[in-house]
């Protein structure tokens, strides 16, 4: 593992990025830009620098470029309800080009208020994609089961958005939940924010996304069939 620098993200600087969205001010914003941008947008770039290496092992073709995967602060009020013009929380993805396809399985790390989350999983999948995931279950049940278990020995807490109505055909009666998803992911949660000062937590989630590898390669297998039937 190579050697990396990492700021840390305080508690004031969290307080000041929740305040940031509570006075909803362009002005305050503007002023106080200079220490969020120092705050939590360098820190979130520092570590992804710092687990590039193990995300690059998971798949070398997801593009590390720091500066491109850090969530703005301000956000895009065109398309919802909710007007606020600041973020209170922040987050990177890592995933293969996006715009290549947009269904590609992804990691991510979160910063909020109550914690900082990551996990693995795909989202906003067409239900052919999720059709297919199911015919890959159907398949290689040992394989996706496999993965599901090292995923969640890692401390990540399988979560999903599921259809009203089973689908037939599950292989196995315990993968049941995870065959009748539109959408799933596994998911770590730590609340201690303090531990976002200093690198050790960083080799504390490390091997939580080493862990990730199984379930990410069945995902992507899945979306490259996806993919290929759309070409």
């Amino acid at each position: 593992m190579s050697t990396y620098i990492y700021d840390g993200i305080t508690p004031e600087t969290l307080m000041l990025l929740s305040e940031n969205r509570f006075r909803n001010s362009r002005d305050f914003y503007e002023e106080n830009k200079k220490k969020l941008k120092e705050g939590i947008t360098i820190p979130l770039q520092q570590i992804i620098c710092a687990l590039s290496d193990t995300i690059i092992e998971i798949d070398g073709d997801i593009p590390i470029i720091p500066q491109k995967m850090v969530s703005r602060i301000r956000r895009d009020t065109r398309y919802t309800k909710d007007k606020h013009l600041y973020r209170e929380n922040l987050w990177t993805m890592f995933t293969r080009d996006k715009h290549a396809l947009p269904h590609f399985p992804c990691m991510w790390f979160e910063v909020a208020q109550n914690g900082y989350s990551g996990g693995v999983g795909t989202y906003y999948a067409p239900p052919r994609m999720m059709e297919l995931f199911r015919q890959e279950i159907i398949a290689r049940p040992d394989d996706f089961y496999d993965a599901v278990i090292v995923a969640e020995r890692s401390g990540a807490a399988f979560f999903g958005d599921f259809y009203k109505r089973p689908k037939d055909g599950c292989p196995m009666p315990v993968l049941e939940p995870y065959y009748n998803c539109k959408s799933l992911g596994f998911m770590f949660d730590f609340p201690n924010l303090n531990e976002l000062g200093n690198a050790d937590f960083i080799e504390k989630i490390r091997p939580i996304y080493a862990s990730f590898k199984p379930m990410y390669d069945f995902l992507l297998d899945v979306a490259i069939k996806y993919s290929a039937e759309q070409a």
